[in-house]
């Protein structure tokens, strides 16, 4: 029986990506109690996701992974692990791992590599199986001894999915047919069936095929009997065949016999001619020997001492003979060896000339390289075109303190360049404020307009209306007093709004300032934003430019024209110092920009200085 013992997860729903949470299973029974949305239908789900490879229902689009958003990051990795003992009490460890990759507007879901293995033990090694080889969803149910259909619709049933009893009749046919496996079952009836058929079919054929055969076995016993006799007759012949032969042989042997002897006759007669054709010779030469010898009148003994001496002078003639055998073939081994040296010698001196000739190309080419790198570098080196190993060393030594000079410069301007960049978000974030307010103020200062506005129309009607006298124009003169007042605080007014716009503009050329700094890729949103401004922008000035001409209107009255108030320097001040902030961003963000391209070269010159650096090195 198998047994589940641990359970890792690790960046599932509400398991953090950063930590592993490990549950351990006891036997018989394990209950887990927590919380609503503390994670134990997480658990669970895990559980069928890690022995089935099935992801739980309402899970797609990334749903059953950790949020990125919620971690921070742009990518999240789940994993879950678990151990536990097979069927034959084997332990065993199956780890199956996703990735969450947020996007601009969505989400990807990843499944990575899953391993399946066996545990060491003290007899066996451990053995890992490959998602990427071969199917886990298929070995972790023959591994559990448990099928697929029992452990989606059992053990482990998804609380959404637990009502599946009450489902249709067809449908609750069909998860009763995989749980207890009843297709296999039927698939075997109608193959017994099928087999059955076949069986009979082939009973009628077989029983035709019988009768034929017995048929064939009365034919096949005459011809037998048949048979029986031509082989008594042959083997009678036979017989007398062997009878025959052995006669046959008898007179070859005795033929040979007489062959053999003839053969030795005929040798006989030809060794007996041979011998009388030497004896005939060994007459002829003793006749001429004897013909040709003196006789010397010498004793036995003297002949004795003069064999003696010829065979003591034959004997140190050949051991003279062999001496000088064995001294020409010691000299032949010297010459053969003394030729092989020779050839040695002269391979080992082909070689050390041409490693002489690849060290003078690498010296000269060593050279160059030194030359090229203090004319780059500008390296003032004593000797240029010495070739030696010291100039060589001193090169080297010299990049190599260049090479930490640009990288303690590129730090410096990196630090300079963030701090400059800080600072000009501070501006920039002190600039929004300001802005912020300018906006409130204008909100006001448009609503006051518009009841400025009303009111100087009513007081025109009221003009066209009355009659002048004296007395109605001294009131007229109060009112209009009032009325003045009123229209310089809307003028005022006016250019605030204007002045206000004018922010607008400017707060969102500040805000198109930071996203070129931090996101070039947002540029068609920011300017279809800047058009819709500046849309916006062109309706209140066009109002702006109505409402000043009916104030003129009003003010071209002679009798007002002494009432008419004075600008207002505000807007001017404000526009120079929105001025003057553009021009300071402008020129930090060219600062940034020339930073950035030093520590760019900077880091070319680096990364040409190293590669440089290891040629020379190399020769």
């Amino acid at each position: 029986m198998s047994v589940i013992r641990k359970l890792l997860i690790q960046g599932v729903r509400s398991f953090d990506p950063q930590n592993q949470d490990i549950i351990e299973f006891y036997t018989p029974l394990t209950i887990i109690v927590g919380q609503n949305g503390c994670g134990k239908t997480t658990v669970i789900e895990c559980l069928k996701y890690i022995t089935t490879g099935e992801l739980p229902p309402n899970s797609k689009g990334g749903a059953f992974i950790h949020d990125p958003k919620l971690a921070g990051e742009n990518e999240v990795k789940a994993q879950v692990k678990l151990r536990f003992y097979n069927i034959s009490q084997r332990s065993m460890t199956c780890v199956r791992s996703m990735l969450l990759t947020q996007k601009k507007a969505t989400v990807a879901q990843k499944t990575l590599e899953g391993v399946l293995s066996f545990d060491a033990t003290s007899s066996e090694e451990k053995v890992s199986i490959s998602s990427r080889c071969s199917d886990l969803d298929a070995m972790m149910p023959e591994q559990l001894g448990v099928s697929k259909a029992v452990l989606d619709n059992v053990i482990f049933c998804h609380q959404e999915e637990s009502n599946w009893p009450l489902s249709e009749a067809s449908v609750l046919k069909k998860k009763f047919d995989e749980i207890f496996a009843a297709t296999r079952y039927t698939k075997a009836l109608e193959s017994i069936k099928t087999i059955r058929k076949n069986q009979t079919t082939e009973i009628r054929v077989q029983r035709t095929e019988l009768k034929h055969l017995e048929d064939k076995r009365s034919k096949s016993e005459r011809v037998k009997a048949e048979y029986e006799k031509s082989t008594m007759s042959v083997h009678g012949f036979k017989t007398r065949i062997a009878e025959l032969q052995k006669q046959e042989e008898q007179t070859v042997s005795q033929i040979e016999a007489l062959t053999v002897r003839m053969q030795e006759l005929m040798g006989l007669q030809t060794i007996v001619e041979g011998l009388k054709m030497n004896l005939s010779q060994k007459v002829a030469s003793y006749r001429e020997m004897a013909a040709n010898t003196n006789i010397l009148g010498l004793t036995d003994d003297e002949l004795q001492s003069l064999s003696l001496d010829i065979a003591s002078k034959i004997n140190s003639q050949d051991s003279a003979v062999h001496a000088k055998q064995e001294q020409r073939d010691s000299l032949r081994k010297q010459i053969d060896d003394l030729n092989m040296q020779l050839r040695q010698v002269s391979e080992e001196k082909n070689r050390l000339v041409s490693a002489q000739q690849n060290l003078q190309i690498k010296i000269s080419g060593r050279a160059t390289v030194v030359s090229e790198i203090s004319l780059s570098f500008e390296l003032v080196i004593e000797g240029m075109q010495d070739k030696s190993e010291e100039k060589a060393a001193e090169c080297v030594t010299m990049l190599n303190k260049l090479v930490a000079d640009i990288e303690g410069e590129r730090k410096d301007l990196s630090s300079q360049a963030h701090k400059t960049e800080t600072d000009l978000q501070s501006e920039i974030d002190k600039v929004q404020s300001r802005i912020s307010e300018h906006n409130v103020t204008m909100a006001t200062c448009s609503k006051q307009v518009a009841v400025n506005t009303q009111e100087i129309r009513n007081l025109q009607q009221k003009h066209d209306s009355l009659k002048v006298d004296d007395s109605m124009m001294q009131n007229i003169a109060k009112e209009m007093e009032t009325e003045n007042e009123l229209l310089a605080k809307a003028q005022a007014q006016g250019n605030d709004a204007a002045l206000g716009n004018i922010a607008k503009q400017k707060r969102i050329e500040l805000v198109s300032t930071g996203e070129e700094i931090s996101n070039l890729q947002t540029e068609i949103t920011r300017n279809n934003q800047q058009a819709d401004t500046r849309a916006k922008l062109a309706l209140a000035r066009k109002e702006l430019e109505n409402n000043e001409a009916r104030s003129k209107e009003l003010l071209s009255d002679p009798g007002y024209a002494a009432y008419q108030p004075d600008a207002d320097p505000l807007g001017g001040v404000e526009n120079k110092r929105f001025s003057m902030i553009s021009q300071s961003i402008s020129r930090k963000k060219q600062s940034v920009a020339d930073l950035n391209d030093k520590a760019k070269q900077c880091h070319n010159d680096l990364s040409s200085t190293r590669v440089r650096l290891d040629m020379a090195k190399q020769s």
